[in-house]
């Protein structure tokens, strides 16, 4: 059983930061991401999932996730399917260490 917490009592606010702002500049802002590719690297983390998820929502050109856990990529791209659908864009998510010779391979391999 879970329990949903509203956290902003917690933290000393009555109300969500920068809504008013994001809601202002949400078409300037859709725009831009969506003539924009992005790589989002240690995506299956959660400030990783929030960037992520914010990114897709406004349909991005494209967007590759890395992440050394690939089970964590696995419940990120669940939720992101149930959430959100899909996107026209090209969306992948890449189990790598972004340290590596892989990872390096990967770069290499994308376009500018």
């Amino acid at each position: 059983m879970s329990h949903v917490c509203d956290i902003l009592p917690v933290i000393g606010r009555s109300r969500d930061l920068f809504v008013e702002d994001i809601k202002r500049a949400e078409p300037k802002l859709s725009s831009l991401v969506g003539a924009s590719s992005f790589l989002v690297i240690g995506g299956a983390g959660s400030i990783g999932q929030a960037v992520t998820k914010e990114i897709f929502k406004r349909n991005p050109k494209r967007l590759h996730v890395v992440d050394i856990s690939e089970n964590n990529l696995v419940e990120l791209v669940r939720d992101i399917r149930s959430s959100f659908g899909y996107i026209k864009g090209d969306f992948q998510v890449l189990p790598l260490d972004c340290g590596g010779q892989e990872f390096d391979a990967f770069l290499q391999s994308q376009e500018n």
